[in-house]
């Protein structure tokens, strides 16, 4: 198996993982509603749901930067160096 293939299972298995656990929370938030019926507290269950969306997102968007990082990286250094570069220019500007 190479490199590429490896990083793309695993990238999508993430985002796959990320979406399951995000539908898992908005089913226990909806079975929860915040409210204590009789002698069943359901407010954990409902606090727990956010938490389980929140680690859901998580999931999703480390497993999209995970599939998308050479091209992030490169995107970043780039920035970084016009933003150098102009400074550098800015700074001889003033000089003169």
């Amino acid at each position: 198996m190479t490199k590429t293939t490896k990083k793309k299972i695993i990238s999508f298995s993430l985002i796959i993982f990320g979406i399951l656990v995000l539908i898992t929370g908005i089913m226990m938030i909806q079975t929860g509603f915040a409210t204590f019926d009789d002698d069943e507290p359901r407010v954990w269950l409902y606090i727990g749901g956010i938490f389980t969306i929140i680690g859901g997102v998580f999931l999703t968007v480390g497993g999209m930067i995970y599939l998308n990082f050479e091209r992030l990286k490169k995107k970043a250094l780039s920035t970084a160096g016009k933003i150098a570069d102009a400074v550098e220019e800015e700074r001889i500007q003033d000089k003169k």
